[in-house]
């Protein structure tokens, strides 16, 4: 399966089903009064983490999800049923933007998220009878499910992240670390997609996870290279290994190193330094490193040299960031979604009055505009929640246009 690690698509939640208006007519019951039922609600999408999936592939190629509708309710106070939700598995780690922001962040196996929640069943005329209203023949309509485009990233989840430049031998180092085997080539970019290696030695508390993320360059938090679409993998490891070519100016690969990760803010974030592939330097070039890097570690991850000291290091350091509770960086789990303001809002403007508030606007969605009974509800509902008042100080008139979403009608 080809790893992708960005999807978009449009997710909608089904409608709500009708209700229905019906009366009783059985034989013996002369003044069977009303009896429809309400629609069934409509299904949700939702999202959940899991971790048989590795990557965003089966979303690359989607347009859009939708949910299942709610049955329409029917007489003798049935209830339509509920619509049926859809569940997408999505890889652990993986992030739900939409065009204002995070949405959730599901980094935690079997975590889940609704993400277009299914529109409400409209009431039947069962729900409408009162002491002096003993026989409505109106009903409400379902409301229709949300809808919003989504975008999906997949950050890699790790304990230990290994950062370096292209072929500094980070996939050989987690071979040697772990049982992973990635593919390994003696050029550059060899490492086009994460890797993930579980390091579980007998005598480790835990085992921990290390991610080989690919190469970076000069530039790369600006959008350059191949590291540039995988900085966010790095932004989810809790400690970060930057892995330099011993034999190759390992100074200014160290420095290149950190100005990219400092400008993708990620500075503060735990890190120990090592020197790979010393196999390859005399005893004086090792003396000269050990002076000029005093706290990195120097292996071989060909010759297996300084390997096991090495990942000795890095369970000890992922150990006791577990125990300080290491900091999960990125921005908090789920927003809740909630109107900027409430109430009622009239403007007037070209020729009409528009009317805005969810509460009312759900109201001209559920109105059968088709029954003369249910548009005189309506107009009550109008009435009781002040927006008729609302209109008349705006400075309505009878005949002017109003409009409420996208219900047109003219004032009285």
């Amino acid at each position: 399966m080809q790893f992708v690690d960005e999807a978009r698509f449009v997710v909608l939640g089904g409608r709500g089903g009708d209700g229905s208006a019906s009366f009783n007519r059985e034989k013996y019951k002369p003044r069977g009064g009303p009896d429809g039922g309400r629609g069934g609600d409509g299904g949700s999408v939702v999202l959940r983490a899991t971790e048989d999936l590795s990557t965003l592939e089966p979303y690359s190629y989607r347009n859009s999800v939708k949910a299942e509708r709610g049955r329409h309710g029917s007489g003798s106070n049935k209830v339509g049923e509920r619509g049926e939700d859809v569940a997408l598995d999505v890889p652990v780690g993986t992030r739900v933007y939409d065009e204002e922001g995070l949405l959730a962040d599901l980094s935690e196996p079997g975590e889940s998220f609704v993400v277009a929640r299914g529109g409400e069943g409209g009431r039947g005329n069962s729900s409408f009878a009162t002491s002096t209203r003993r026989a409505p023949a109106f009903r409400e309509k379902g409301l229709p499910g949300e809808e919003r485009e989504v975008r999906l990233e997949l950050q890699v989840l790790s304990d230990v992240g290994l950062v370096g430049l292209p072929n500094a031998g980070k996939s050989s180092l987690l071979s040697a670390l772990s049982a992973a085997r990635p593919k390994v080539g003696d050029y550059p970019f060899t490492t086009l997609t994460p890797k993930l290696g579980v390091v579980d030695e007998r005598g480790y508390r835990e085992p921990f996870v290390v991610a080989d993320i690919p190469g970076l360059i000069t530039g790369a938090s600006e959008g350059r290279g191949l590291g540039n679409r995988f900085l966010r993998h790095v932004s989810r490891a809790r400690l970060l290994a930057l892995v330099l070519d011993a034999s190759e100016d390992p100074e200014n690969a160290e420095a290149v190193l950190r100005v990219e990760l400092h400008a993708a803010g990620l500075s503060e974030r735990p890190t120990v330094v090592v020197l790979n592939k010393i196999d390859l330097l005399d005893d004086e070039l090792r003396e000269y490193l050990r002076e000029t890097f005093p706290a990195a570690a120097q292996i071989s991850a060909e010759t297996g040299e300084g390997v096991a000291e090495l990942r000795d290091l890095l369970e000890s350091e992922v150990r006791e960031l577990g125990e300080k509770g290491g900091v999960e960086p990125g921005e908090p789990g789920h927003r809740t979604f909630r109107p900027s303001w409430e109430g009622v809002r009239v403007e007037a403007g070209g020729g009409e009055y528009v009317v805005s508030g969810e509460e009312v606007e759900r109201l001209a969605l559920k109105t059968d505009w088709e029954s003369p009974e249910g548009v005189e509800h309506f107009q009550r509902e109008l009435d009781r929640k002040g927006v008729v008042s609302a209109l008349k100080k705006a400075g309505a008139e009878p005949g002017d246009e109003v409009r409420i979403g996208e219900r047109m009608f003219d004032f009285q």
